[in-house]
């Protein structure tokens, strides 16, 4: 396991701590969970991006609209299922 050395503004770190009081754990673990859900943010957040720019693509070179909108539709369910598991 590695470790980190970070430094908070005094507001954030008093939030912080009210957090981890309220939540009764430790600033360490709070740390990690919160990097944890950023992470997972980030990753939706580029799957999302790249399925927007397929559907694009498939926009300017499919000339069938009905199959384009059952691909955007059929992308953005699956998207959904993959971040729910």
């Amino acid at each position: 396991m590695k470790s980190i050395l970070l430094k908070l503004d005094d507001n954030l770190f008093a939030e912080t701590d009210e957090r981890v009081k309220a939540e009764k754990t430790s600033r360490s673990n709070y740390i990690k969970k919160a990097i944890e859900q950023y992470n997972q943010w980030q990753k939706r957040k580029a799957l999302e991006e790249q399925i927007a720019k397929e559907v694009t693509l498939l926009k300017k070179f499919d000339p069938d609209k009905e199959l384009k909108q059952e691909f955007e539709t059929a992308s953005l369910q699956d998207l959904q299922k993959y971040l729910n598991d």
